[in-house]
């Protein structure tokens, strides 16, 4: 019997994921939480073998931060309605076994939860191939500054605002313009929001 919790702020979705996965002869839902430490708490008391986790949860911790404290503790397949590649990559980094779009059907729901408690584990080939091709993201300062830009700050305005000098600004501009191959603010911008690095409209 595989012994799975679900780590989902949406309780339609909690509910919904509870009735259909703990209805299968091999699953025993452990349990639901809503944020981080609620999921500790689940984790620590319900012993589950696998644990579906939304990346985005309510509270100041992230399904991400979950993962990082349980580095060998159950088996977590991250689930997401964003494909950021960032998101992909900070998975597999933090030890995720799988990583799945909240947009997937049940039956690639519980052949994943089935292969990672085997063992296995749940990357589709999409999100392998993400992975493999992921840009390297930004500093602190850098992503500071696109941040910026993505709100429509000049130059001037972004070093005011950072206490760095205008040509400072531009100096990291034109680091990011040859690193991700791009000749425009608009362009670096919607790298960094098809990356995760910033948010924006999807």
């Amino acid at each position: 019997m595989i012994r799975l919790a679900i780590v989902e702020d949406h309780p339609a979705i909690a509910e919904g994921l509870t009735a259909l996965l703990g209805g299968e002869l091999d699953v025993t839902v452990v349990g639901t939480a809503a944020d981080a430490a609620a999921a500790d708490r689940l984790i620590a008391e319900g012993s589950p073998d696998v644990v579906l986790c939304d990346i985005r949860l309510a509270g100041a911790e992230d399904g991400l931060d979950l993962l990082a404290r349980h580095p060998t503790g159950p088996a977590f397949i991250m689930l997401s309605a964003y494909s950021y590649p960032s998101y992909y990559v900070a998975a597999v980094e933090h030890g995720a076994k799988g990583y799945l779009s909240k947009m997937a059907g049940i039956e690639q729901i519980l052949k994943a939860v089935r292969s990672v408690a085997a063992g296995g584990s749940a990357y589709p080939d999409d999100v392998r191939r993400s992975v493999r091709t992921a840009l390297r993201p930004p500093t602190p300062r850098e992503a500071q500054i696109l941040a910026l830009v993505a709100e429509g700050q000049a130059n001037s305005e972004i070093a005011e605002h950072l206490s760095l000098r205008v040509k400072t600004v531009e100096s990291q501009l034109r680091r990011m313009f040859d690193r991700y191959d791009v000749a425009s603010r608009t362009s670096l911008v919607r790298v960094a929001q098809k990356q995760g690095w910033i948010e924006g409209d999807r």
